[in-house]
Formats: structure tokens, C-alpha cells, sequence
């Protein structure tokens, strides 16, 4: 198998993140008291996520930052980190973040593009979540070639 099928296959597999097709707008972000709080989403928490209809368990890092920041990045198998932003409303959060990946041409040529919408909830300091996946074509943001769903929980990590 090429080196860039084996490339290709591990970004689809970090497509499948929580991490997450819902739509996500109009949501508030956390507010200062919530931000200080130690029940709040911000910092980073270490996750395990699964594909629906996979047995496969990825573990992977999810950090909530301020401004509304999130990046999610699997380490276990390693895969490509995500960006993007991010709600909370109360215990409930949502959250949609992108990938790109490389071409069949190499490193330099324009690939698939992953999105990936979020919408969980703390407890109990802990996170979890569903999420739905969608892999565009290389260059589109309309033309989905795969998507999919799933569910992660998480514990914070502590520094």
C-alpha cells in the first residue's frame, strides 16, 4: 500500500473525532466565572472516541481555549490536528473544527478537507460527546465523499 493511501487512510480515521452534521451557531461562550471554575471546559482533556459500527478506539487530546479556540488531535494512532471554535451553554458545549490532508500527488497537492461537528456535556468532571464527520472532495466544501458518526468521553488532564 502506498504511503499515501496508508496518510489517507489514518486522516479519514481522525475524520471520525468527536470531537462531530448539525448545524452550530447562536450559542453563548463561557462566561469569565465560568472560565475560572474547575467545571468548566477550559484546558485540555485526554479523550478515547470510536466510529460508530468500528471497534477501533482512538485516543486523542481535546483543548478548549479562550476565545472560543478549540483544537482536538489524535495520538493514538497519531493523526493530523483539527482547529476551530467553540459554544457552551450551561453543562452543555458544541463545537465544529477542520482538518486538510495531502493529495494523491504528494504533500504539496490539495486533498480531501475534514469537518467534524461536536455536541456534548460535562459531568461530574468528566466530557462527553457525539459527533458527525464529513470528508469533502479535494477543493469543494459541498461535495462529500464520506461521513460519519460517534462518541467520545474525556478526563481532564492535569498539569
Amino acid at each position: 500500500m502506498s504511503e499515501n493511501a496508508v496518510g489517507r487512510r489514518q486522516a479519514l480515521r481522525g475524520a471520525g473525532i468527536a470531537a462531530g452534521g448539525v448545524a452550530i451557531a447562536g450559542l453563548a461562550t463561557a462566561t469569565p466565572a465560568m472560565a475560572g471554575n474547575d467545571n468548566g471546559l477550559l484546558g485540555s482533556w485526554m479523550c478515547v472516541r470510536q466510529d460508530d459500527g468500528t471497534t477501533d478506539k482512538i485516543r486523542l487530546v481535546l483543548s478548549f481555549a479562550a476565545g472560543s479556540v478549540i483544537i482536538e488531535h489524535d495520538i493514538s494512532p497519531a493523526g493530523p490536528p483539527f482547529t476551530g471554535t467553540w459554544s457552551q451553554k450551561g453543562k452543555s458545549f458544541r463545537a465544529t473544527f477542520w482538518t486538510g490532508t495531502a493529495g494523491d500527488q504528494g504533500p504539496d497537492s490539495v486533498g480531501p478537507t475534514i469537518r467534524v461537528q461536536l455536541r456534548g456535556a460535562l459531568s461530574h468532571g468528566m466530557i462527553s460527546a457525539s459527533y458527525r464527520f464529513t470528508v469533502f472532495a479535494p477543493g469543494s466544501e459541498t461535495q462529500v465523499v464520506e461521513s460519519g458518526t460517534g462518541k467520545l468521553t474525556g478526563r481532564r488532564i492535569s498539569a
